[in-house]
């Protein structure tokens, strides 16, 4: 039986003996992530790098559309000047890299759209498992912005569709992001969370300590490589992108978001794309 943890209003957190199962908790909202959200994932990632019977996380959605559609942006008052974008970025950047500097592995088991930061969140696990429902993307470009984090490029041998996704902000089913090396399996959708348990509580059953300290230097093989510098890079480029004044489309955008008239403003950045 799975031990309830309480306290939070946005995320679930439950334990199945050593694997701790962490889910967003808004499907009404496709697991938008919210600021209430965003620090609740920050704070149980604390939680659970302080536990040491925690031998590895699964992360997922709740319900069965999304795994989360990233930043919620229904009514966001972005910050315009650069430098408060900065302070912004860098807050959610800050929680995000939890996932990469936890002591112990993390599944993501993607159960629908996994598109913005919400793909970011599954790329950065260890090990990302979608359901045949799942659908990946980078949408931001479409209204003038990046990606929170630019992570494909290091999670595949096929630059050139990497750089298409980037540039249209187009979604890829779970099999093309299969072939691409995305994710490490496809199962039907109803067998998600059953395989993702499954692998989660066979690492459990390795020395804990073998499996930190190999996290750790994967990780450090990534670093060696660049991986932290060019996220810190692109961050950057991110507060300057967002920060930017005078860019006329921008501003319509953003314009539309702040107002909260979601159905418009999803109208008009993906409506020339459906044609």
């Amino acid at each position: 039986m799975a031990e309830a943890q309480d306290g939070y209003e946005t995320i679930f957190l439950t334990r199945e003996g050593a694997v701790a199962i962490l889910t967003f908790n808004r499907p009404e909202k496709l697991n938008a992530l919210s600021p209430t959200t965003m620090r609740e994932l920050g704070h149980a990632l604390d939680a659970i790098q302080a536990d040491p019977d925690v031998r590895c996380v699964v992360l997922t959605g709740a319900g069965d559309r999304a795994f989360s559609t990233g930043f919620d942006l229904d009514g966001l008052a972005f910050p315009r000047r650069t430098d408060h974008a900065k302070a912004n970025i860098e807050g959610n950047f800050n929680i995000l890299i939890k996932l990469w500097d936890l002591r112990i592995p993390v599944i993501a088991a993607v159960n629908g759209y996994a598109v913005a930061a919400g793909s970011n969140i599954a790329m950065i696990c260890d090990i990302t498992i979608a359901s045949d429902r799942a659908k990946f993307g980078e949408p931001e470009i479409r209204h003038l912005a990046l990606s929170p984090m630019l992570l494909l490029p290091w999670f595949t041998s096929n630059p050139k569709m990497i750089n298409y996704l980037y540039y249209t902000g187009d979604t890829i089913t779970a099999t093309e992001a299969l072939s691409l090396g995305l994710v490490a399996k496809v199962v039907p959708h109803a067998q998600l969370m059953e395989e993702a348990l499954r692998m989660a509580q066979r690492i459990a059953l390795v020395p804990p300590y073998a499996v930190e300290m190999t996290k750790e230097s994967l990780r450090r093989t990534y670093e060696v490589m660049g991986f932290r510098n060019a996220l810190h890079a692109h961050r950057y480029i991110d507060s300057m992108v967002l920060g930017g004044g005078n860019i006329p489309e921008k501003d319509r955008f953003f314009d539309m978001m702040e107002s909260g008239d979601m159905r418009a403003f999803l109208t008009e950045r993906d409506g020339p794309f459906k044609t």
